[in-house]
């Protein structure tokens, strides 16, 4: 597993996940490449679970991006 896709099973390992993990993981999402696409789709999945919450804990939505407002 290269270090990018490790780092970002680190953020998902995490007992709290802030909003600084959260840019840190959508960063790493825009660096990989396409073997490593695979392997991140399913962190991506993972993070959407944790998704509320960042938001519970902030106690607003305003800092998702675009790619997750769907």
């Amino acid at each position: 597993m290269s270090e990018r896709l490790s780092e970002a099973e680190i953020i998902l390992d995490k007992k709290e996940i802030s909003i600084k993990d959260y840019k840190r993981f959508r960063e790493i999402g825009r660096s990989i490449n396409i073997d490593e696409m695979l392997y991140f789709a399913n962190f991506d999945e993972a993070l959407h679970l944790r998704l509320p919450e960042i938001a519970q804990k902030e106690g607003n939505w305003d800092w998702l991006e675009a790619e997750d407002e769907e």
